[in-house]
């Protein structure tokens, strides 16, 4: 009886492990030869273009992924709102240097940024100043100019490939698990740091107020890249909290040269046109969202998601129109070989991402688990990672114990090499056998580590199992990320189909598995004197910042 039993298990495995093969097959076939990745592509960057949140175009998106998804068969389709702020968009901004000489410049203005009601024209002076007392030199001497927000840029000598993928050392490398790093769920913000924020946020209160009252008619902020390379962001977007003066950010190289002609004397005037508009009547942002049913009685739910809003400068091509394209991509594939899982398949594709995260917040805390509110009104304003790590206990929700996983692509367009567990070791037996079948596409390497920075923390943030890909880096941190050519151009294909057939297997072997994504601990908080050690440290590195500022600056002025 015993071997008839073992027989009878060994040929049910080997069923299993056949059925499962074959799926691999058809998800392969599908997703190399009947792609459609690019084609979403395409219309996200150069139809719909960026996806500012809040935006028209943002809701442009929305609309169409919505009914993208539902072509392709997914139910329950909806937008989800979320309470976020001010929309905001702009048609067209120029700045020139009219004195000494005419020289047109580069630049593009912040989000949530006053248009100029038609050309503004003023001489432009430097603003040096940190503090309330050191603003009260500039009192009266402001009136009608065009503010530079701070010293030069430091330029570097460029130090590293432009565009790389991941070799076998760096892979490697990726598998030592450091016991030294943060859980993965703990916010890196120490309480001394989130008081040094606090402070500069309270000090921009007071400069917005001093630039209001002063009539300061423009300002300017360098890029924080060289190379011509402009990288935007956004002012605030909460309501009542919009910064008052028309803004731009120049290229770092030009705005050097406008410091070294004010160093030498000279009285440059700089000229400036943003069109720009708020859009007020909704101040709710959206995360799209549809399912493939699950054919369990009370099914669990496997999740997929990317982050469906960009940056205004360009097309939010590879940030993060990639991980849209490929996690729809996921499921038309899943789709068109007649898929039926087990457990419910959901996608999202979210919201305000951009601005910290809150789409995938707004959604955990409605669905699974919430934290407490900070404590003050000042710190409700700031984005959620300065305060998250205060927010215990974690209250689970009724949709707590369905969720099996999330996976997440938001990385660029490079190819999966294998993935974070967060520090989810009972993952990774699993995620290595799941690799298997695509062993040719990628490394597989699984590695206990944890990465930041996008929505798969606001599910890790509560103890539920919530992944990001380890992909190649290829140009998107050296040139790409939040900048002015975030573009179509820079895709690359073969990477996004192998990442879609790999995120459809993925989705595939979590919808039909035995048994639920093993969890790690609920997070809990830090004892009193890990906090206080973390606190010395941040607090003595952040003088030494300051004493070498200061020195900086001391030299500066003597030279």
């Amino acid at each position: 009886m015993k071997k008839l039993i073992i027989l009878v298990s060994t040929f049910a495995c080997s069923f299993v492990v056949a059925d499962d093969l074959d799926i691999a097959n058809k998800i392969r076939s599908e997703g190399f030869y009947n792609s459609e990745v690019m084609h979403t592509l395409q219309h996200l960057t150069d139809k719909i273009g960026p996806r500012l949140s809040g935006s028209p175009q943002m809701k442009e998106a929305n609309n169409w992924t919505l009914q993208q998804l539902k072509k392709m068969g997914l139910k329950n389709a909806h937008l989800e709102g979320f309470e976020f702020g001010r929309g905001w968009s702009h048609d067209s901004a120029s700045i020139e240097l009219t004195q000494p000489r005419q020289v047109s410049l580069h630049g593009i203005p912040p989000g949530w940024t006053y248009g100029t009601n038609g050309r503004i024209e003023g001489d432009v002076v430097i603003l040096d100043a940190v503090t309330k007392g050191e603003l009260e030199n500039y009192r009266g001497k402001l009136a009608g100019k065009i503010v530079m927000m701070g010293d030069q840029i430091s330029m570097k000598p460029p130090s590293k490939k432009v565009f790389k993928r991941h070799d076998s050392k760096a892979l490697k490398t990726m598998k030592k698990f450091d016991v030294g790093r943060r859980a993965s769920h703990e916010s890196w913000i120490t309480p001394a740091s989130r008081d040094t924020y606090m402070q500069r946020y309270k000090f921009r209160k007071v400069l917005n107020a001093f630039l209001k009252t002063e009539k300061v008619i423009g300002v300017i902020y360098p890029s924080r890249r060289q190379g011509g390379l402009i990288n935007i962001y956004g002012k605030n977007h909460k309501v009542g909290m919009t910064f008052p003066v028309p803004a731009m950010v120049i290229e770092a190289e030009q705005y050097n040269f406008l410091s070294r002609l004010i160093e030498d004397g000279e009285k440059p005037r700089i000229a400036m046109n943003i069109s720009a508009q708020f859009h007020d009547k909704d101040t709710k942002a959206y995360n799209t969202i549809a399912e493939i049913p699950g054919s369990d009685k009370n099914p669990e739910v496997v999740m997929l998601g990317a982050h469906l809003d960009s940056w205004h400068a360009s097309d939010g091509a590879v940030d993060n129109g990639a991980g849209v394209a490929v996690t729809m991509e996921a499921l038309r594939i899943l789709k068109a070989i007649g898929f039926e899982p087990k457990r419910t398949v959901r996608i999202a594709l979210w919201s305000g991402e951009e601005q910290g995260l809150y789409g995938s917040r707004a959604y955990v805390a409605k669905h699974f688990a919430s934290r407490p509110k900070p404590d003050t009104a000042e710190e409700r304003a700031l984005p959620s990672y300065l305060w998250r790590s205060k927010g215990w206990p974690i209250k689970p929700k009724k949709e707590f114990e369905k969720l099996s996983v999330y996976f997440n692509m938001d990385n660029g367009s490079g190819r999966f090499r294998g993935i974070y567990t967060e520090g989810n070791v009972a993952v990774k037996p699993i995620f290595s056998g799941w690799f298997s079948p695509y062993s040719d596409l990628s490394a597989g390497t699984v590695t206990n580590k944890s990465t930041g920075g996008t929505d798969h923390e606001s599910f890790d943030d509560v103890g539920l199992p919530g992944f990001q890909f380890v992909q190649d880096p290829l140009d998107y941190s050296a040139r790409l990320h939040h900048t002015h050519i975030d573009s179509y151009d820079h895709l690359v294909e073969n990477d996004l189909k192998q990442a879609a057939v790999i995120m459809a297997g993925f989705v595939y072997k979590a919808a039909m598995a035995d048994d639920r994504m093993p969890r790690k601990p609920m997070p809990k908080l830090p004892s009193s004197t890990v906090l206080e050690k973390k606190a010395k440290a941040v607090e003595k590195a952040r003088r030494k910042r300051e004493r070498d500022a200061n020195k900086a600056k001391d030299t500066k002025r003597y030279n």
